[in-house]
């Protein structure tokens, strides 16, 4: 890591955290029972939410080891990791692909940058894990809120806001067992609450170093690459009076990552990626209305040093949003926004590729509660504008119907779009990951893809028990995707295989999606959730590469003894095809248990993987491998 970088900006993220807390401390306020934003862009019930979503909370991200934001998401239905070279995961929603997953950090995007540089998981490890509250979930399409990137939907990570000062620090260390390298060493900082009366802040930072890991098939390359990164967030609000808050915040990461690819000299790879999110948003809450302003540009400069190649991606967005109740049981909301994007490539100080656009939307949407509020009926549409294509309609309806008091029966339909990436559009566009027999070269000629989205689910909370049932369908047309073009099936540097971005006319995604859990108490847990999905190109019946028919997580956790907590985490992953084979499915189980030394300072050790699953055992037709087992300990002090 560039040291200099990383202290400067350590020390723009570190200054809200520079005031005197010792008055705020005293300053405290009733905590409010947490509304769901995500789903509706207003602020509702956790049972008011539409199908599809889903919700993880600061014990489940604290259970695991977790070090991105794909880590954290591995265990909810309808969410498969695409495993990716060198240990990096994207993640996929009811089998629709990573780019179509809008990540949104307190509601602002991040830039979509796993379809600008190729086989990169860099949103997934651009938020501290040590700031973060919660992470709320949204399966299906969500274009009619948030216009192109929400084809599949949208995850929204909700920072802490103390409601009185807090600190806590952490640090943790872990090992792979049998293999030479692929240990990681984190140390976290969070603080923030109430700075007097009217003004608040918070400072989060996250500092990762995890070295290679040797292949055990091949030891002269890694199968994990190295990763030294730090990633800050910090945010300073003002209240001017009760129903108006102001909020600057600063997001940046800093992260390289290195890898060694064979035995020669030239056989490796690293990469220096930069990036930061800044900006500021104004919220009003009145008696009968609530408005937000955000105004706020997200860049990443990124390096590839093997290629000599550089990368810059920015947005620069303005999005304002209004809701205002009327007639008693209606709640109306509009909003418009502008997006000017923009991405830059060089290689040897020679430019490749420059190419921007402008994304503008609006959008209207009404919520009823109607019948005793029994029926909450949610109509909406989102127009979008793009300077290279022609507009896009995204209408949305959703029901919600309480059958009784804790059984609910959702229904919904949307539209999604999502217009294609400036790389992959551009005719200049030559490249691809560095495999010297593989190019991938642009389409200047593709189509917007489009899905129209259904979902129909039963949901059942009484007590400590919950479970729901879930059956969606994606019908997609012009999925991009890359079709060779020339030399198929070469594995010679000298004629490269190449492939073109086009568009699959039809495909389609389906299937269902289970949940059930039982929690007694707080000292005992139950849960599981299973995954069916069937995702096929419907021109040609093939089943689309690289989405697990199955998946089935489990849960088991329980107080056994006065202040320590034992879990049992399984997960099966089904069969699924990898380029033209079908790879056997495969079971992971992971244990851990956390002991609580002092209200304030507790320990937490686990194994993932503890059977030492590796995928070269289970089918050869893995292009990639996952980490074997690894031993992790940590400790956590908050005061």
């Amino acid at each position: 890591m560039k040291k200099s970088t990383a202290y400067a900006w350590l020390g723009l993220l570190a200054a809200p955290a520079m005031f005197d807390v010792a008055a705020a401390q005293s300053q405290t306020q009733p905590a409010l029972e947490p509304l769901v934003v995500t789903a509706t862009r207003t602020g509702i019930r956790r049972e008011e939410a539409p199908t599809g979503y889903s919700e993880i909370g600061r014990e489940d991200l604290q259970r695991t080891p977790a070090a991105t934001l794909a880590d954290m998401l591995r265990d909810v239905p309808g969410i498969s990791l695409e495993e990716e070279r060198d240990g990096r995961s994207l993640i996929s929603v009811r089998g629709l692909n990573p780019e179509h997953t809008l990540i949104l950090l307190n509601g602002r995007r991040l830039n979509v940058t796993d379809e600008l540089i190729g086989h990169s998981d860099f949103r997934m490890a651009q938020i501290p894990v040590a700031a973060i509250e919660r992470i709320e979930v949204v399966r299906g399409p969500t274009s009619s809120l948030y216009g192109a990137d929400a084809l599949g939907g949208v995850i929204n990570v909700i920072t802490r806001t103390p409601e009185e000062w807090t600190t806590t620090l952490g640090t943790r260390y872990g090992w792979v067992d049998r293999q030479s390298g692929g240990s990681e060493r984190v140390a976290s900082l969070f603080t923030g609450g109430p700075i007097g009366e009217r003004v608040g802040a918070t400072f989060g930072l996250d500092v990762y170093d995890r070295s290679p890991a040797r292949d055990r098939q091949d030891p002269e390359m890694d199968h994990r690459e190295g990763r030294d990164a730090f990633t800050g967030y910090g945010s300073l609000d003002f209240r001017p009076n009760e129903a108006s808050r102001w909020e600057l915040f600063l997001n940046v990461s800093d992260d390289e990552r290195d890898t060694t690819t064979g035995p020669g000299p030239d056989d490796w790879r690293e990469l220096d990626l930069q990036r930061y999110s800044v900006g500021i948003r104004h919220d009003y809450q009145g008696d009968t209305w609530s408005s937000r302003v955000d105004l706020y540009r997200s860049r990443s400069d990124s390096e590839e040093v093997q290629l000599s190649r550089e990368e810059v991606h920015t947005d620069d967005v303005l999005d304002i949003s209004a809701s205002r109740d009327w007639g008693g049981h209606h709640t109306l909301t509009l909003a418009g926004d502008v997006r000017f994007e923009s991405f830059q490539r060089e290689r040897a100080g020679a430019q490749e590729l420059d190419e921007s656009v402008r994304h503008r939307g609006a959008l209207v949407q009404n919520r009823s509660y109607l019948l005793d509020d029994r029926l909450i009926l949610t109509l909406g549409t989102r127009l979008d504008d793009h300077s290279r294509y022609d507009s896009q309609l995204s209408p949305r309806v959703g029901g919600v119907y309480a059958l009784t008091d804790h059984t609910r029966l959702k229904a919904d339909y949307a539209r999604g779009y999502a217009a294609p990436d400036l790389r992959r559009s551009s005719p200049d566009f030559i490249g691809g990951p560095p495999m010297p027999w593989l190019e991938f070269v642009g389409n200047p000629d593709l189509e917007p893809e489009r899905t129209d989205s259904y979902a129909l689910g039963i949901e059942h909370d009484a007590g400590p028990w919950h479970a729901s049932a879930t059956l969606f369908r994606n019908d997609v047309k012009d999925l991009i995707d890359a079709a060779c073009i020339a030399n198929c099936g070469s594995r010679s540097p000298m004629a490269p295989e190449i492939r073109e971005y086009s568009n699959v006319e039809r495909a389609r995604t389906q299937g269902v999606e289970l949940e059930a859990g039982w929690r007694p108490g707080e000292t005992w847990r139950l849960r599981g959730n299973y995954t069916y999905l069937e995702a096929r190109d419907r021109q040609t019946d093939q089943r689309l590469v690289r989405r697990p028919r199955q998946r089935f997580n489990l849960l088991a956790e329980a107080e056994l003894w006065p202040g320590g907590r034992l879990n049992l985490r399984g997960e099966y992953i089904g069969d699924q095809r990898i380029h033209d084979e079908n790879a056997s499915g495969y079971t992971l189980w992971h244990a851990g248990v956390r002991q609580e030394l002092t209200p304030q300072l507790s320990l937490r050790a686990g194994v993932e993987n503890l059977t030492d699953r590796q995928l070269y055992e289970v089918d050869d037709a893995y292009g990639h491998e996952i980490r074997g087992r690894f031993y992790h300990a940590s400790v956590n002090w908050e005061f």
